[in-house]
């Protein structure tokens, strides 16, 4: 009979990476590569063009005619030194990914171990990683993996692959607008209100109201990305009808709030995460947007009667 092994968050990466990289982190942390690309100019807006590109070349193991210290190289010697530098490069991400995670991984001792075909599918994608932000995003899905085995699945991690720095920007500010009311999950992003039904209302134009998000940073052009990535579902979404005197707690991060419909036939109106956007949702460090919050009370406060718990 097997003996499962308990062991820490910590523990198990350790494991991982020395399957993956043949040591330590540590160790495999301070290896020193021998082919590296050419110095680049670290000064922040004060290269030129001509400068940019001979940085990008170098980068992309491309030598230029001018860097005579290649020039005796054949096209066979400069594409094998082009390869041998993307896999460096490729090596030090993954590296820089793995050490990374450590710092996200618990002191909770777990048997379940994470699946080898999933890590070995992670190791891939993560390979061609080379923004910060975006590794520090990567290091906690590993760490989030190991503490809870199934909590992100090949699909978001293949749709995490095709964001840029931008996209992630994005998402994080649409977690800054989310809500829940309960134990709704994932959190909405509520925008706007219908009440049905009420043909004064209609008359004195007090049936509806709607925020606009891209007042608190969130913009429709970025709506529209988040929906294309599979991110947000594609259509504003409307609750069901609320009846009268109906009791609600909406949750704004870690903030409570309850509230009573003052009348009946009140539809909300939201953005509703798809199942990968809210796997996503936890390793965003996002903060509440207070201007937010206070907008979408005054909006709310015609249909519903807000007061804090206590």
């Amino acid at each position: 009979m097997t003996k499962v092994q308990t062991l820490s968050g910590q523990q198990k990466l350790r494991q991982l990476a020395k399957k993956q990289l043949g040591a330590d982190l540590q160790a495999a942390g301070s290896v020193r590569h021998g082919t590296q690309p050419l110095p680049l100019d670290t000064s922040p807006g004060t290269a030129s063009f001509i400068d940019k590109h001979q940085q990008l070349s170098s980068r992309a193991g491309v030598v230029l005619a001018e860097h005579e210290i290649f020039a005796s190289l054949s096209v066979t010697e400069r594409a094998s030194r082009r390869i041998q530098m993307r896999q460096e490069q490729q090596q030090l991400n993954l590296e820089k990914v793995m050490t990374l995670a450590l710092d996200y991984c618990t002191e909770i001792l777990t048997a379940q171990d994470v699946d080898p075909d999933w890590f070995q599918a992670y190791c891939e994608l993560v390979l061609d990683i080379s923004s910060q932000s975006m590794q520090k995003l990567w290091a906690k899905i590993l760490a989030g993996e190991i503490s809870n085995p199934g909590s992100f699945s090949l699909k978001t991690l293949h749709l995490l692959k095709q964001m840029g720095y931008k996209d992630a920007i994005a998402l994080q500010l649409a977690a800054s607008l989310s809500c829940r009311i309960k134990s709704q999950e994932p959190a909405h992003i509520y925008f706007g209100y219908v009440q049905q039904g009420s043909l004064w209302r209609w008359l004195a134009g007090k049936n509806r109201g709607l925020l606009n998000l891209s007042q608190f940073g969130l913009t429709y052009p970025q709506i529209l990305n988040l929906i294309d990535l599979g991110l947000l579902h594609q259509s504003e979404i409307e609750s069901g009808e609320l009846g009268k005197n109906q009791q609600l707690q909406w949750y704004y991060h870690q903030q409570l709030l309850q509230g009573r419909t003052r009348h009946q036939g009140v539809v909300l109106q939201y953005y509703k995460f798809t199942s990968v956007g809210a796997e996503l949702l936890p390793l965003l460090s996002s903060q509440p947007n207070q201007q937010y919050w206070q907008a979408l009370q005054q909006m709310l406060a015609d249909v519903i009667s807000f007061h804090q718990p206590g």
